[in-house]
């Protein structure tokens, strides 16, 4: 009969052994089981662009939090982000990566060498192995703006150097043009306004557009006439249409199929897709990645050609309510 040393050394190892399956599934495994769950949406033709959408990361600063465990609080939000990344990276491998704003949690009141710092974090949790390309919308955590807050030309002269880019780039032989908006200072870039027709017109905001109305709103309509707009800020996921003000909570498994140039040129409405943070510090049950497909199908007509573009969407769950967003157009 085991005595009572023995029985309390072999009760405290199978805890230790517990403890260390529990870390490993938490840590590790679960990242690569809840990716089993995910919806593939196809991309069987050649002729589609697979797009990435990772809103408010908002890696954690060094101001605001000042306790015993901030340093391990950072780490593991870090490290959070970068293993989501990683999965979601290797289940899309998408062309485009669409950063939709507040990067940074304290962007817009760090130091330069605090900024210069987490630009190198950032870089380094969201880092690929090829190089698809990137824009990266700032947010009013990196750059100010939230409730009327006052905008330095110092941050946003820094953020604009720091992620370097064209205020619009083309891509898929020209045929899709992505636009930045940025709703805290009322702007939007459209350089080449007199050839956007011959594009289909990508909207990316930080903050979302086509609730509220206004006068950016009006612009943004006459001007850019946007066939989607992909958005964030507010944590959580959304659909929204305009002119009929149409909300829609999109937490759901199922893949969202939507015409874009049938809801754009029939149904004479604006479709706007709002993606949830990608971070589990924002008091969130339920976080995400947005993934989009836009597939071009050519229908031949003799002896003219017509084609239209296609989205469908669907949502994605780890099972511990980290989530992920799979959107595919």
């Amino acid at each position: 009969m085991l005595s009572l040393r023995c029985l309390n050394k072999l009760v405290n190892r199978g805890l230790l052994f517990l403890t260390f399956l529990l870390i490993c599934f938490n840590e590790i495994i679960i990242y690569h089981v809840n990716r089993c769950s995910w919806q593939q949406i196809g991309c069987k033709v050649g002729n589609c662009t697979r797009i990435l959408l990772v809103a408010d990361p908002q890696i954690l600063g060094v101001t605001y939090s000042k306790t015993l465990y901030s340093g391990l609080a950072r780490f593991d939000a870090d490290r959070y982000l970068r293993q989501t990344f990683k999965q979601a990276l290797a289940f899309t491998k998408p062309h485009i990566i669409c950063f939709l704003g507040d990067l940074m949690d304290e962007g817009n009141v760090a130091s330069p060498e605090e900024y210069k710092s987490y630009v190198k974090r950032f870089r380094h949790i969201y880092r690929t192995d090829d190089d698809p390309r990137r824009v990266h919308i700032p947010g009013d955590n990196d750059i100010g703006g939230e409730n009327g807050e006052y905008i330095s030309n110092l941050n946003v002269h820094r953020f604009e150097e720091a992620f370097t880019q064209k205020d619009i780039f083309d891509y898929d032989n020209n045929r899709l043009r992505f636009f930045k908006i940025n709703r805290m200072l009322l702007d939007f870039t459209n350089p080449d306004r007199e050839n956007n027709a011959e594009h289909l017109r990508i909207g990316l905001s930080h903050a979302p557009i086509l609730i509220g109305g206004g006068p950016l709103l009006r612009a943004i309509i006459k001007e850019l006439d946007p066939h989607i707009i992909f958005s964030g800020h507010w944590h959580e996921s959304r659909i929204f249409t305009h002119p009929d003000t149409k909300v829609v909570n999109f937490y759901e498994s199922g893949v969202r199929h939507f015409d874009l140039k049938a809801i754009k040129e029939q149904q004479h409405s604006y479709l706007e897709i709002m993606v949830p943070t990608a971070s589990y510090r924002m008091g969130k049950t339920k976080m995400g990645i947005g993934y989009a497909t836009l597939v071009f199908r050519m229908m031949t007509r003799c002896p003219f050609r017509m084609g239209k573009r296609n989205t469908h969407y669907a949502y994605l769950s780890d099972g511990t309510s980290r989530e992920f967003h799979n959107m595919e157009s």
